[in-house]
C-alpha cells in the first residue's frame, strides 16, 4: 500500500505488462493514417526534481516546434472550489471512525511533530490526499515548477493552443474510488513506514525515470504486492480507463495539426497503454 501512495502522489499510475515490446524511452514520435503532420508524445512526471529536465536530443524542438499542447488536466480550466469540494470524505466518515485509537494517535503524533500541523485539519478530507503530505515531503525541488506545470507554462508562453485530455472531476472521482478504510490505512502506512523505504523508493523511481526506463518503472509496480484489491483499482481505474479517454480524446487533435501530448510516464507503455492504443487506431509511434 505504501507504494500505491507514493504513485498517487506523483501521478503515477500502476503499469500492466507490456509485452514483448521494451519501452525505453519518455520520447516517442506519432505519425502515418493520414496525418498531415507529426505529432509527438511525452511521459512526464509531477516531480521537480533536476533530472526529469535533462531531455534528450530533439524533445524541446518538437515541443517547440508544436502547434498544440495536450496535458492530462487544462490548468486554466480547474475549478479550485469543486476541486476542494469533492476532496472531503462523505459526512459518516472521519479519520476517527476509520482509524483505531493507537492509528489516529501515531498519525497526530507524526504530524505535529514532523510536519508542524494538527491532524484535526484533515478529519474530513480523504486520507489518500492527506497521505500525499507525508510522501512528498523530502522530494527533491530544484526547479521551479513540476515537469507538467513547466511544459505547460511553456506553451502558454509560446501561445500555443492548450487542451487538457482529462477533466478535473473525471480524476477526482477516480481518486474517490478507492475505499476510504483503504486510504485510511494508506495513510498509517504512509507515517509508519516514513524515513524506511519511501525516499528510497521514490529515488530509485526518478532514476529510472530519467533513464526513460518505463520496463524497471513497471517492475517496482508489480514485484511483492499482495493488495490485490487495489491493484484492481490501479489497473482498471487509474490507468486503463483513462488510457483509453486520453487516445480517444487526443486523436482529433493529432489531425489537426502537430501536437505535443505530455501525460504521465505510465500512461504509455503496455498493452493497453497509449502508445498502443494509438497504433491500434492506424498510426505509427516509434520511440525517440
Amino acid at each position: 500500500m505504501k507504494k500505491y501512495i507514493i504513485y498517487f502522489s506523483i501521478l503515477l499510475s500502476q503499469i500492466v505488462g507490456c509485452g514483448q515490446e521494451k519501452y525505453n524511452s519518455l520520447f516517442w514520435e506519432i505519425s502515418g493514417n493520414g496525418l498531415k503532420d507529426h505529432s509527438y508524445l511525452y511521459g512526464t512526471m509531477h516531480t521537480q526534481d533536476e533530472r526529469a529536465f535533462q531531455f534528450k536530443e530533439g524533445v524541446m524542438d518538437a515541443f517547440n516546434k508544436a502547434e498544440i499542447y495536450a496535458m492530462e488536466l487544462n490548468m486554466d480550466s480547474v475549478n479550485q472550489g469543486a476541486l476542494l469540494s469533492k476532496l472531503i470524505m462523505d459526512s459518516t466518515y472521519s479519520l476517527k471512525t476509520l482509524l483505531t485509537t493507537d492509528e489516529y494517535a501515531v498519525v497526530s503524533n507524526f504530524f505535529k511533530d514532523s510536519l508542524g500541523q494538527p491532524l484535526f485539519m484533515f478529519e474530513k478530507m480523504q486520507p489518500l490526499f492527506t497521505a500525499q503530505m507525508v510522501t512528498l515531503r523530502d522530494l527533491e525541488a530544484q526547479q521551479t515548477d513540476a515537469l507538467d506545470i513547466y511544459f505547460f507554462k511553456e506553451a502558454k508562453k509560446q501561445e500555443k493552443q492548450t487542451i487538457g485530455l482529462e477533466k478535473t472531476m473525471e480524476q477526482i472521482d477516480a481518486f474517490s474510488a478507492i475505499p476510504y478504510e483503504l486510504q485510511a490505512k494508506g495513510l498509517v502506512d504512509a507515517v509508519t513506514d516514513y524515513g524506511k523505504e519511501g525516499k528510497l523508493d521514490m529515488d530509485t523511481m526518478i532514476k529510472h525515470y530519467a533513464e526513460g526506463n518505463l520496463d524497471k518503472l513497471l517492475e517496482m509496480t508489480t514485484k511483492d504486492e499482495e493488495d490485490k484489491e487495489m491493484a484492481k483499482i490501479f489497473n482498471d481505474i487509474f490507468l486503463v480507463k483513462r488510457n483509453y479517454n486520453m487516445a480517444d480524446r487526443a486523436e482529433p487533435y493529432i489531425k489537426e495539426g502537430s501536437t505535443f501530448i505530455a501525460v504521465g510516464a505510465a500512461h504509455l507503455p503496455g498493452e493497453e497503454g497509449v502508445i498502443e492504443l494509438l497504433r491500434k487506431k492506424g498510426y505509427k509511434v516509434i520511440a525517440k
